[in-house]
């Protein structure tokens, strides 16, 4: 996508993922079919100023335009949520960002991250109060892989940031 780098392509831009597809034959061995159906699994992920069902319709619109007329199709909405940003410069993500300095002796990296986490938004929305998403994780945790794994030492320095957080945020 010109005018963004990748970081804020992989972090901070809408994104449209074919999470799955099914059709034809799928059995061990070769067999040439034409299908008499397919299936695709998709997830959006939304940013500040988009809504779920703006998108959804966008997505079906397109579809309609796209689809040739000669084939059956429906989208089966699931979920969907709000997007979430909280500001580096609010309160709370600077007392996490000190918590942080403290523990590990240096200044976080701040990453923008893409992600689903609908009560977010919820929390913002219903009790008026941001969100401080961070993740105490090495990169060779493979989260949400099916290896994934924690690295001990570092899980106990993440209690410990947030004990800092926790003494510099609610004081």
């Amino acid at each position: 996508e010109e005018g963004y780098s990748p970081a804020d392509r992989i972090g901070g831009r809408p994104t449209l993922e074919i999470n799955g597809m099914l059709s034809g034959f799928t059995g061990h061995g070769s067999k040439t079919v034409i299908p008499a159906w397919a299936m695709a699994k998709i997830s959006m992920r939304l940013v500040p100023n988009q809504t779920p069902d703006a998108v959804y319709q966008q997505l079906v619109k397109y579809l309609e335009q796209k689809a040739p007329p000669t084939i059956r199709w429906e989208v089966i909405r699931m979920a969907g949520g709000p997007p979430s940003f909280t500001d580096r410069d609010h309160p709370a993500t600077q007392a996490m960002s000190q918590a942080m300095e403290k523990v590990w002796a240096k200044r976080p990296v701040f990453k923008r991250e893409g992600g689903s986490i609908p009560i977010v938004a919820d929390m913002r929305e219903t009790l008026g109060i941001e969100s401080v998403l961070t993740g105490f994780g090495l990169p060779e945790d493979n989260v949400h892989a099916p290896n994934e794994k924690l690295h001990l030492p570092t899980w106990y320095r993440g209690i410990d940031a947030l004990i800092h957080f926790f003494y510099n945020y609610g004081g």
